[in-house]
């Protein structure tokens, strides 16, 4: 038995428990796990939109729920999701089980969906669980994206950005800082070394530009975005806000081309931006802040997101797994701007 496959085994046994100990939020029947041990669903709900294109581990990984007594069933799921953060979201035909890993992260998601829904579409808020840190939000049933929803979807996020940002010039204190003094503050500066060869890719100007850093949701890409039809009219979600903080403004679209570019392989939208096929709408989106957007910084705005990410996060654990991150960076993007 390799060191490998004892570790992977591992991991089985123990999300197996966990599983059982969640049973009475899931429907009886046989579970089996997705290939990267993150879902787990039962196999009769082959047609459900979040399993549609899940490939399945091997027989003996998969295990029965029975409960005889099924009034004992506090929730009716079907599918259980392992959340980096360590949160577990349970997904029934119309409903989300959140089950927080601790009271910090269950107050993070109140105060994030009382803020974020006044200006984006998040899913309802349907009840909360103070005592037991869980919450049970809308499912939004969606449909697989295609190449021809490309246009909807960056036009909705360019136009829900823009009134969001025009509003927050209107009716609130806009928080300005530098890169000089988000390098100052941040304890990752003892880590300089890792990332001095990005900071080398920003020009000198804009390390000592005021620039506002604003609440956003701080992981927006394809997989947090959903779409479905409502009434014939096409609608765009936005999910999982558990990242959401006070970034550089810019940094949403950026992070956008970043995790297209790094998880999915897709160079497209990074080519288009150097291209300066965005140049249109990032200068109008700068103007609400007044602010120039000058194309020839392309290369370095797209920098300057990547420091705030890198600097975002303030103990070593979290810089750590950031380390990986800063590699692929160089190697991808900077092979593209040479």
């Amino acid at each position: 038995m390799t060191k490998e496959f004892k570790k992977y085994n591992k991991v089985v046994q123990e999300k197996k428990a966990k599983i059982k100990e969640l049973s009475t939020y899931l429907e009886n029947g046989l579970y089996t796990f997705d290939e990267d041990l993150r879902t787990v669903f039962n196999t009769a709900k082959t047609s459900h939109p979040m399993i549609n294109n899940l490939k399945n581990t091997k027989k003996e990984d998969q295990l029965s729920l029975e409960i005889e007594d099924t009034r004992q069933k506090y929730f009716n799921g079907s599918i259980l999701w392992f959340c980096i953060n360590g949160d577990i979201r349970i997904f029934s035909d119309d409903e989300i089980l959140v089950i927080c890993t601790d009271k910090e992260s269950y107050q993070r998601k109140i105060a994030n969906y009382t803020y974020f829904s006044s200006f984006f579409r998040i899913p309802a808020l349907i009840s909360q669980d103070a005592k037991h840190n869980m919450l049970t939000e809308a499912f939004i049933h969606f449909e697989d994206k295609t190449d021809n929803d490309e246009a909807f979807i960056l036009k909705t996020i360019y136009d829900d950005y823009r009134s969001y940002f025009s509003y927050l010039t209107l009716h609130t204190k806009i928080d300005y800082q530098t890169l000089n003094s988000l390098l100052d503050r941040s304890s990752n500066v003892i880590h300089i070394h890792q990332f001095e060869k990005i900071i080398e890719k920003v020009a000198p100007e804009l390390f000592s530009l005021n620039l506002p850093f604003i609440n956003l949701h701080g992981d927006l890409w394809s997989d947090n975005i959903l779409l479905n039809d409502e009434a014939g009219e096409r609608t765009l979600w936005y999910i999982d806000w558990e990242t959401a903080g006070k970034y550089v403004f810019f940094y949403d679209f950026f992070k956008f081309i970043w995790n297209e570019l790094d998880v999915h392989h897709n160079y497209f939208y990074y080519k288009r931006y150097i291209a300066g096929e965005f140049d249109e709408g990032l200068t109008s989106l700068f103007a609400i802040f007044h602010l120039k957007f000058q194309p020839e910084f392309r290369q370095s705005y797209f920098c300057l997101f990547f420091l705030n990410f890198i600097l975002n996060d303030t103990d070593n654990i979290a810089f750590e797994y950031k380390h990986e991150e800063i590699i692929n960076f160089e190697r991808k993007v900077f092979t593209l701007m040479s």
